[in-house]
């Protein structure tokens, strides 16, 4: 009698858990780590009970950024992996974006790796959603990038994603969706297109502007940041094919490999005519292992007080990448209970607490 009771228990939670395996199949996929994805709530738009609280809408002015008093507001920030990753790693929390509220930035750039979107349909509401949420809670401004590194146009790049849709249809997909649901958030700002590389300018320009139209079509009149070509750096193109739209700030990745003698040419003129952001720069210390990133290869005197000084006697901002102890440069070590030199260099220039 013992023994039936045990066996028919016994099929109850088999059953139980066959059920559950099936519902997960059906209901559920594996992100590429492994982690089992759930399906999350969906909204048709970006809300937030405190939304009145998050930092104001800003715009361009001349070549200023600046706030609905007229004061001019200096981006200056950190850029963590992508949501995704930082999942995988159990490090995607509200607390990840306190420390770098406590660093002293007043912005986080957010990097979207297209095959990150395209393999997760609740991409959007999973992370964009409540990172936008953290950091208007915390006063800060959120850089939503779409971090594609090659030509939108033909698809060319050695880190280009191998996925079923062109770059340019994807693009024009992503921020569609994407300005249309925060079209409202002010403390939103949108970066286009992460690195245009093995482009021309005309064709970038062209490209760029259909990109912006498409936010703009949305409703969203935020601050749209359009990057230069050759990998971001270089926006002396901007000279004679500014997009034709307003609130557009222009971006540049500036590396240690990037001659000092050409941050004029690459950025520095345009910024005394357009407003200008650094969103990417850093660098690995000469001893580190940068075999196969040569062009990080730099230090605190050779590169970093001379670009920040440059940055600061134009009223540049900037953010610095990655906040993270394994993507390089990182500022970070001993799975993020210290910082790398150069990671203290970046905390000492916004001001914020040493670890």
């Amino acid at each position: 009698m013992i023994l039936r009771k045990i066996i028919k228990i016994s099929l109850i939670t088999l059953g139980s858990l066959l059920l559950l395996f099936i519902a997960l199949n059906l209901f559920a996929y594996f992100s590429e780590s492994g982690k089992i994805l759930l399906p999350v709530k969906r909204k048709e738009s970006f809300s937030h009970k405190n939304i009145e609280e998050f930092p104001p809408l800003l715009s361009v002015e001349n070549n200023k950024i600046v706030d609905p008093s007229g004061r001019v507001v200096i981006l200056k920030g950190l850029m963590p992996p992508d949501p995704a990753v930082l999942h995988s790693r159990n490090r995607f929390h509200r607390r990840l974006l306190q420390e770098i509220k406590n660093t002293g930035a007043n912005v986080v750039r957010i990097p979207v790796h297209p095959e990150n979107f395209y393999h997760d349909e609740d991409y959007l509401w999973r992370y964009l959603d409540p990172v936008v949420s953290w950091a208007g809670e915390l006063g800060m401004y959120v850089i939503i990038n779409w971090h594609y590194i090659g030509s939108i146009e033909s698809g060319r790049g050695r880190e280009m994603p191998d996925l079923d849709i062109e770059p340019k249809a994807f693009s024009k997909q992503f921020w569609k969706q994407t300005a249309a649901y925060f079209r409202d958030t002010t403390n939103v700002i949108f970066e286009i297109f992460n690195e245009p590389a093995m482009i021309t300018a005309e064709t970038w320009a062209i490209n760029a502007e259909e990109l912006v139209k498409i936010i703009r079509s949305q409703n969203a009149n935020q601050i749209i940041i359009v990057g230069g070509i050759e990998y971001a750096r270089d926006l002396s193109w901007v000279k004679d094919r500014p997009v034709d739209e307003a609130n557009i700030v222009y971006a540049s990745h500036i590396y240690p490999a990037h001659d000092k003698n050409l941050w004029g040419d690459y950025f520095g003129d345009i910024s005394e005519r357009y407003p200008v952001l650094i969103t990417e720069w850093g660098f690995l210390d000469k001893n580190g292992e940068a075999a196969d990133q040569l062009y990080l290869v730099g230090d605190e005197e050779s590169y970093g007080k001379p670009l920040l000084n440059y940055l600061e006697e134009r009223n540049i901002g900037w953010v610095a990448c990655w906040y993270d102890d394994v993507w390089a440069p990182p500022m970070l070590k001993d799975k993020g209970k210290s910082y790398t030199k150069y990671g203290h260099f970046v905390i000492n220039n916004l001001g914020g607490g040493e670890r």
